[in-house]
């Protein structure tokens, strides 16, 4: 019986042995797969709060029935481009937004996704949760015109003869995001100042949606 005892107490400490290093052993190997993870984290993270990869996500999707296109701002900026001027009037009445508005044509928007369609309106999505729809006149500039340097003067001077952009940058530099989002629709001439409504001019840009009559 003191043999048997005494062998069992020897069986019990191999395996206890076995054991602790077995346990040991997991968790050394763990260890590195671990830290990997928590810096594809890091890294994921870094991507979704900006972490220099803005330029490659999606900031403006046209859609047009079942076809939709994304567009990064690379892509955008990778289309012709357009530089007009123009400013935005309140119903205060006030001047706001005057200056030189750089972006691709909502018109060549549409063409890229819906081909040659003939009429349509456009609904613009925001990023605010609004939206505005837009008929085919005001797509082609058709919209009134007020005096550039006299808000107070509500009548109207003139009619048309600006250029509806989807525009990224103003005066050179790239939108203020807390005020304009990323993209905003502005209504431009590109030889000279012509001030629209404000009302048209959408911000926080997130969708276009194209819809045939």
């Amino acid at each position: 019986m003191p043999t048997e005892n005494k062998s069992n107490k020897i069986i019990t400490m191999v395996l206890a042995v076995i054991i602790t290093l077995a346990a040991i052993t997991v968790i050394y190997i763990s260890l590195p797969q671990n830290e990997g993870n928590n810096k594809t984290s890091d890294e994921n993270n870094g991507q979704q709060n900006g972490g220099g990869q803005t330029e490659e996500s999606t900031i403006l999707t046209v859609i047009y029935g079942d076809e939709q296109t994304n567009y990064t701002l690379k892509d955008l900026e990778a289309l012709e481009s357009y530089t007009g001027m123009g400013g935005r009037r309140t119903n205060y009445p006030k001047l706001e937004g005057k200056g030189n508005y750089t972006g691709v044509t909502v018109t060549t928007l549409v063409e890229l996704t819906a081909g040659d369609i003939e009429n349509y309106n456009i609904i613009v999505y925001s990023n605010d949760g609004r939206n505005k729809t837009y008929n085919f006149s005001m797509v082609h500039g058709n919209v009134d015109i007020y005096n550039s340097t006299n808000a107070s003067n509500s009548a109207s001077i003139g009619y048309g003869n600006v250029t509806m952009i989807a525009s990224y940058k103003k005066d050179g530099k790239y939108l203020n995001e807390s005020q304009d989002g990323k993209l905003r629709i502005a209504f431009v001439n590109d030889k000279k100042e012509l001030i629209t409504s404000s009302g048209l001019w959408s911000k926080y840009v997130a969708s276009i949606e194209i819809v045939e009559q």
